[in-house]
């Protein structure tokens, strides 16, 4: 009966469910369509599981990324910003179906203190704004209770977990490719980053997906032209889903993203898009 129940909250955004079960997703790791179905099932129970800041319609996107990315990309997929743990228990299955480790960064001591200028950050779209302070979204039982939930629910031997302010771990980490990435930080200098440490290392084709579509600062990171050459050495990636979020038809997952492309791969070897008149 409760699996039944499930279903039925998974056909409520069947767009969705759909889109990640009939796509071609997971085919080169051998992940079937049932495969995937039970999953989608698995992704819902476990998001209910502990307090969270995303919700399981996200967590099923960044697994579609996951197993979108062709077996012979090599790469890790890193986390920033886990709270209690809800997305790292999915993305560790999905890690461990494809073959991959999952890093997971984070303080576990909640935000650090915000620059003067991003204490408080409006978001037009729900009529507020957010009062960010140190020590917010701390995880319940700090990096031990992050790892039981994974113990308990998802794939801990996926994972290597990092602990400390992301401008001192980040530059820490091991050396090796990225094949995804998933920032739920908040405060603009932590996107800064996660963008200045962890950009050059994501593969070409590959996504950075972004929790705060509505945050001017943040969004405005993936248009500074300025910024990207000074600290990067590039030019800017610019964002898709700013706002609402909508990565996948009409659903929405308050969730934006970016992908790493090799501009003058892209000129030499694109075609050439011509507006259309209406």
């Amino acid at each position: 009966m409760r699996f039944l129940s499930h279903l039925i909250a998974l056909l409520s955004d069947s767009a969705l469910v759909l889109r990640f079960v009939a796509g071609r997703s997971g085919a080169g790791y051998g992940i079937g369509r049932i495969r995937k179905l039970l999953f989608a099932r698995r992704i819902f129970v476990n998001a209910h599981r502990v307090r969270s800041l995303t919700t399981w319609r996200q967590h099923l996107l960044l697994v579609d990324a996951v197993f979108r990315v062709p077996p012979a990309t090599p790469g890790d997929v890193v986390e920033c910003g886990c709270y209690n743990g809800a997305s790292t228990i999915n993305l560790s299955i999905a890690c461990a179906m494809a073959g991959r480790r999952l890093i997971v960064c984070d303080s576990f001591e909640g935000l650090p203190a915000p620059l003067n200028d991003e204490r408080a950050v409006l978001h037009a779209s729900a009529g507020g704004y957010y009062k960010w302070e140190r020590g917010q979204f701390l995880a319940e039982g700090g990096i031990d209770g992050v790892k039981r939930n994974v113990a308990s629910w998802g794939e801990i031997g996926a994972c290597e977990f990092v602990k400390g302010f992301y401008a001192e771990s980040l530059p820490r980490l091991a050396p090796g490719p990225l094949v995804l990435i998933f920032e739920d930080v908040d405060l603009a200098s932590s996107v800064s980053d996660c963008l200045r440490h962890l950009w050059p290392r994501l593969q070409e084709g590959c996504s950075f997906f972004c929790h705060e579509p509505w945050s001017v600062p943040v969004v405005a990171l993936f248009y500074d032209r300025e910024w990207w050459k000074r600290e990067i050495g590039c030019d800017p990636p610019g964002f898709y889903g700013s706002g609402n979020g909508t990565l996948a038809g009409l659903t929405y997952s308050n969730m934006g993203y970016t992908i790493k492309v090799n501009p003058q791969r892209v000129i030499a070897e694109g075609e050439s898009i011509r507006h259309q008149e209406s």
